[in-house]
């Protein structure tokens, strides 16, 4: 068995001692003997872990040279995996075993100071391009909010037509997850524009290229919220508003959604109930995986975690309780929960979907936390905002290429799908697989037929386990969403 915590426990051991043992004899002489002890122990105890090597943990504004740059994704790849590119770096550099095994700061640099997305807004692609024969233009912004009285800076952008042939558009307001930035929006582009709305996404404060040092996983972020919402209706521009979250952005949707009935509808991506529950089930997670927590370790963690988040970022962590919201939401809801997610389980959404008051629908796909969402879920969530947002089916856009691969490779993407039509059934790549069913890429979630055994559009290599679509659960009652069946 591993013992975790050591750091915690040496550090409230050695509290204990100092604040509750008096000094006795020669200090020096007592300094000798506890160091004596301490090898004799160290070398009677060989299963605890050995003591952590000391290095400097990656911060906010450096990262770590293990950090794998966004730009060296394939262009292919999605914008949900070039955005999440930093929440996988931090996985790696700050596993949760690991930042148990080093101590309690870790897991509240986590929570309120997780690494940063680093990126250029060359990233976010051209200014302008065209989709299905409309022109779009991205307009980068920024919106002043404060914060505990501090005046800052929010970066946003905004995708909307170069020519809008209406006076105001519906417009999606699309949030990050924790440690990530507005590349992540890049993977609902597509399906946002194509559906006839206009898309905003935003770097939340603390976050991407935005003014702050901490983030509080939606309990400051709703106030960000608020702030773009009210600055896009000041323009005169906009019309209805949708909220797409997903993680930390789901949970700040479902912060905000209760306080503003005006939102047309939310998209609720893999949030979580409550954040000390989430706590709770990674330390009986490490539990499983044959981890020796003591409860009583785990108590004095916590406490020492609210009190450093409350000091520093200056919020209660059982404030951060989005199952205590939804009973007061009635605004249009989708909720999304990945059956492999192991970071915050289905089952958070589950609660949340029962408990939600407005009228709802649940969608569960296969992948985990940080996973390319499915084109089934896609359309699902494009019908959903046509109806909820009122969109004219004449604003639609008949987009031939489904997924979110980016706008921009449209003609790349022509070309490869010409290419593939002239070479017919001849490579011997493509032989016929059997019948079956289509199947959508996992990288570009292009729809593919049954028999090619790579994608059509990027290259990738077909992975059968992504084209079961039996796993769409609906709720009866709820508004119609587009749910495909195998």
């Amino acid at each position: 068995m591993r013992t975790l915590l050591a750091a915690p426990i040496s550090a409230w051991s050695k509290h204990r001692r100092k604040s509750f043992r008096p000094s006795m004899g020669n200090s020096s002489s007592n300094a000798r003997r506890r160091a004596s002890s301490a090898r004799r122990r160290a070398e009677s105890t060989p299963h605890l872990l050995s003591p952590v090597p000391a290095t400097e943990p990656p911060t906010r504004d450096r990262p770590t040279s293990q950090r794998r740059s966004l730009t060296d994704l394939p262009a292919t790849q999605g914008g949900i995996e070039r955005g999440q590119e930093a929440v996988e770096d931090a996985t790696d550099q700050l596993g949760y075993w690991s930042l148990l095994r080093h101590g309690y700061e870790n897991l509240v640099n986590l929570i309120i100071r997780p690494p940063r997305a680093q990126y250029d807004v060359d990233e976010l692609g051209p200014v302008e391009f065209s989709l299905a024969s409309t022109r779009f233009r991205r307009t980068d912004f920024s919106v002043p909010v404060s914060r505990q009285g501090q005046s800052m800076q929010m970066q946003c952008s905004h995708w909307a037509p170069s020519t809008p042939t209406l006076a105001t558009m519906p417009c999606v307001i699309y949030l990050h997850g924790n440690s990530s930035c507005r590349l992540e929006a890049l993977s609902v582009l597509r399906c946002v524009l194509a559906s006839g709305a206009t898309l905003v996404t935003l770097d939340c404060i603390g976050c991407g290229q935005s003014d702050g040092e901490y983030i509080s996983l939606g309990y400051y972020e709703r106030d960000d919220v608020q702030t773009l919402v009210e600055h896009l209706r000041g323009t005169g521009h906009v019309s209805s508003i949708a909220l797409w979250g997903r993680s930390m952005g789901a949970v700040t949707a479902l912060l905000h959604a209760d306080r503003d009935p005006s939102i047309a509808g939310v998209i609720i991506d893999s949030a979580f109930a409550n954040l000390e529950q989430l706590v709770m089930e990674i330390v009986e997670h490490g539990r499983r995986e044959g981890y020796t927590i003591p409860n009583m370790v785990v108590k004095v963690a916590l406490k020492f975690i609210r009190s450093s988040v409350h000091k520093r970022a200056r919020f209660e962590l059982r404030d951060l309780s989005p199952i205590d919201h939804v009973d007061k939401s009635f605004i249009p809801a989708l909720f999304v929960a990945a059956h492999k997610d192991v970071f915050i389980q289905p089952h958070h959404s589950e609660q949340l979907f029962e408990k939600y008051a407005g009228d709802k629908n649940l969608i569960k796909v296969h992948g985990d936390h940080n996973s390319s969402r499915p084109q089934y879920l896609l359309d699902s969530i494009s019908i959903f905002l046509q109806s909820v947002m009122c969109i004219d089916e004449a604003q639609t856009l008949h987009d031939p290429f489904t997924g979110s691969g980016m706008p921009w490779h449209q003609d790349a993407m022509i070309q490869r799908v010409l290419q593939a039509s002239l070479a017919g059934d001849a490579s011997d790549d493509d032989d016929d697989t059997g019948d079956g069913p289509n199947w959508a890429c996992s990288a570009c979630t292009f729809l593919n037929v049954a028999k090619r055994k790579h994608c059509t559009m990027c290259g990738a290599r077909a992975n059968r386990a992504d084209v079961h679509l039996d796993d769409v659960v609906v709720d009866a009652t709820a508004l119609p969403v587009a749910a495909v069946e195998s």
